[in-house]
């Protein structure tokens, strides 16, 4: 990242679920990127993470967070002490995916290390690492809690659109427990961070279902997209291509890609036989699997340069149904150039103008019928296109996004530091 160094560099103790390399999903893929934020700015980074039992960090791996971190402590944990502490957790009342990570040795790895050092700041990286903010009352002034999306909005809608019965009921109870527990775990922080609106009022919601207060610490801290790396490449475009681009174990992602496949590309490969439809990502499941070489489909599986494939799309999609927050995908279409239908939900976090930069489309008639304009009509997808990376260029760079959070970061920062001295000054009136 070109920046100048930051007026003020910050000690800031940050805590995350597992190494952001090789930055194979998304949230990896942002904390990385803050990571090198972080450091150019000059800040301070002691980074405190899981790894899995039995795996190990590479040297490259290592080397790269060494340089960008002043410390990186791994905290291993095993499959099996993990699902008991899940189960403990839903007896407890928490989500399956919160006691699941709530690892005790992380815990306490982090309140030994606040203990050994003043910080300004402590950041826990998605709701899965919010329990490790309650044993820092007293040794760190603030404390952000980067919920990014609300996982209440996201299960519900996982409940409405999973495939199979049982999924649809899991996640039904997952997300009854996530809104207790959402409504409640914002108030240990003295920041929340959120993408956008949507994830808000969802959390707003669920704390009036759950006779809490409203939630009222929300800073907005969005991720952006590499526009060099996701550049647009018009002389690789392929002529009735489509792409949808991913991690495809992902329970969204694969839920979107089914409906894709069942509902629309059948009335796309009507209108246009010869049309071929690449799904790109790593670790896709057995149902998308199955597709594979079928009505013209390519399932590719873990690719060395998503950004290849998207390439030689006509057509990108981001058919998300059930979903919340910021989608990569999303972005690194626009990013690139790429003609795009998506859903509403899809384009919820970044709110790309409608019918200038994409297409909006949620029932599969009206979803597949602005894949068919767009697939026959190349000036209309020039001009999406430039229009999308446009508004990419001025809005979701990685630096952007992280600018604003970066001014929360002081702000939070220096109103601790002076109640801090009101709170001195008033001791030193009453002795």
């Amino acid at each position: 990242m070109r920046l100048e160094p930051a007026p003020q560099g910050l000690d800031i103790l940050f805590i995350y679920s597992r190494p952001p390399l090789p930055m194979t999903r998304g949230d990896e893929l942002t904390v990385a990127h803050l990571l090198e934020f972080l450091a150019a700015r000059g800040h301070r980074v002691d980074l405190v993470t899981l790894l899995a039992k039995g795996e190990t960090l590479r040297p490259e791996h290592r080397q790269w967070l060494e340089a960008r971190c002043r410390s990186v402590r791994l905290v291993e944990h095993g499959k099996l002490a993990a699902l008991w502490q899940g189960v403990l957790g839903w007896l407890r009342g928490w989500p399956l995916q919160i006691g699941y990570l709530c690892v005790p040795e992380q815990l306490a790895a982090v309140r030994e290390v606040a203990a050994g050092r003043r910080y300004d700041l402590a950041y826990a990286y998605y709701i899965r690492s919010a329990e490790a903010l309650r044993g820092l009352e007293g040794l760190v002034p603030v404390r952000f809690l980067a919920l990014q999306l609300s996982q209440t909005l996201n299960t519900e809608r996982l409940a409405r659109n999973a495939a199979r019965w049982w999924e649809r009921l899991f996640y039904r109870l997952e997300s009854r427990r996530m809104a207790a527990y959402e409504s409640r775990i914002w108030q240990i922080a003295d920041r929340t961070v959120l993408i956008g609106a949507k994830d808000v009022e969802a959390i707003e919601a669920a704390c009036g279902q759950q006779g809490q207060p409203p939630i009222d610490n929300v800073v907005f801290g969005p991720h952006g997209v590499d526009t060099e790396r996701f550049a647009p490449r018009p002389e690789a475009e392929e002529a009735d291509t489509v792409v949808m681009s991913g991690v495809m174990r992902y329970a969204p992602n694969v839920e979107a890609a089914l409906w894709f496949l069942a509902q629309v590309w059948p009335l796309v490969r009507a209108a246009r036989p010869a049309a071929r439809f690449f799904l790109v990502g790593r670790d896709p499941t057995p149902a998308l699997l199955a597709h594979d070489g079928r009505d013209g489909v390519t399932v590719t599986g873990t690719v060395d340069e998503p950004a290849d494939w998207i390439a030689r799309g006509a057509v990108c999609v981001a058919p998300i149904r059930a979903a919340a927050g910021l989608q990569n995908k999303l972005l690194e279409a626009l990013a690139m150039g790429k003609a795009l239908v998506a859903t509403p939900e899809a384009n919820e976090g970044i709110q790309a103008p409608a019918g200038e930069a994409l297409l909006l489309a949620r029932e599969p008639a009206a979803f597949a019928a602005a894949v068919l304009e767009l697939l026959g009509d190349a000036a209309r997808r020039r001009a999406l296109g430039l229009a999308g990376r446009a508004f990419v260029e001025a809005r979701w760079t990685w630096e952007a996004p992280f600018l604003v959070l970066e001014a929360a970061f002081n702000e939070a920062h220096r109103l601790a530091a002076a109640g801090d001295q009101a709170d001195r000054r008033s001791s030193r009136m009453s002795t």
